[in-house]
């Protein structure tokens, strides 16, 4: 039921007199419609596919309360006229800013098949994107393939939700996706393994945060490594203000999100870090050492984080490091304002 693009989000023409495969009577489904003229016909595709538990909502206030109040299943949003509002919904709920699923069932109900469309859907972390005109048979088609492919969910500093990639690229991501609770399937099939409670819920959201964070710490990594090749290769040039800006912004989220843990060596590498990355944001044209140093660090926090043996070496040899090579630039430092 996912799509990469316009190729999988496909049209609902075709008839089908079969019967849904699965029971969804007991399916909790909210259906954002705000065009009459539609509705009728979204509604009697989604009944016909055999969901018979479905709440019509025709006003985004009405859905943002929906799903604030209500334990669902799945929703279906059509976003002929409401793109923007639509996928700061989807966005607020795998967030977890809105209601207390972030894992939701997301269907997306558009009626202009291009991929700019599309993509903007996707990257809002919808599951599926319908492309009218609609029918019973694609409907079934579509709910058996979440019921049985749900794509696993990929988590980052700024996205959360389904994974977008085509099969086969990035193989080389050492987190990759992750299963989560949905509750189609699981009130469709008897699955246990995917019903939607609070401890399923709080377990994929502890994965969450772990691959936000890790994948936080190595764009981190791969960002100190870039300024310090710009720095070899632009001797005396100032460094651009908005990778410096990120740089700040990574290491803010780090450690935020470092807060929780209790270990005290990634509380000590955490506050090195920070020492690091200020001493380097206040220099003009800092050296390159500095943004070789916050690698150290991404690599001894990623070490830390992947549970590795070599993590207790290098978080010593970074903060050791980090102690001589500031005390040294703050001794040059006060040195150059005594002389005279």
């Amino acid at each position: 039921m996912n799509a990469t693009g316009a190729q999988g989000a496909l049209p609902f023409f075709e008839s089908s007199n079969q019967a849904a495969v699965y029971d969804l009577a007991d399916v909790e489904v909210v259906l954002f419609s705000p065009i009459q003229n539609t509705r009728r016909v979204i509604l009697d595709a989604v009944h016909g596919a055999g969901f018979r538990r479905v709440n019509v909502i025709n006003s985004i206030e009405k859905l943002r309360r929906a799903v604030r109040d209500n334990g669902l299943d799945m929703l279906v949003l059509e976003a002929k006229e409401h793109d923007d509002a639509v996928c700061e919904h989807i966005r607020d709920i795998h967030h977890s800013r809105l209601g207390n699923n972030p894992f939701l069932i997301i269907n997306v109900i558009t009626w202009r098949p291009n991929d700019d469309v599309i993509r903007t859907f996707i990257d809002a972390g919808a599951d599926d994107i319908i492309v009218m005109p609609i029918s019973i048979g694609a409907v079934t088609s579509r709910v058996d393939n979440i019921i049985e492919n749900r794509k696993q969910f990929v988590a980052t500093q700024r996205y959360v939700g389904p994974e977008r990639r085509s099969p086969g690229r990035n193989t080389d991501d050492e987190l990759g996706g992750f299963d989560v609770p949905n509750g189609v399937r699981y009130k469709a099939t008897g699955d246990e393994s995917a019903k939607v409670n609070i401890a399923k819920i709080e377990s994929a959201n502890s994965v969450v945060r772990e691959h936000r964070l890790r994948r936080t710490t190595l764009q981190f990594g791969n960002t100190a490594d870039a300024i310090e090749d710009f720095i070899k290769n632009n001797p005396g040039d100032s460094v651009p203000v908005n990778n410096l800006s990120e740089m700040s912004d990574l290491v803010d989220y780090i450690a935020r999100h470092t807060e929780k843990y209790s270990r005290p060596e990634i509380c000590n590498l955490v506050d090195s870090l920070q020492e690091v990355m200020d001493e380097a944001a206040v220099d003009s044209r800092p050296e390159a050492d500095l943004f070789a140093l916050l690698g150290v660090h991404g690599d001894a926090l990623l070490a830390l984080l992947r549970g590795g043996e070599e993590a207790a070496d290098l978080v010593v040899r970074a903060v050791f490091t980090a102690t001589k090579v500031l005390d040294k630039r703050v001794r040059k430092r006060r040195a150059a304002e005594d002389a005279p």
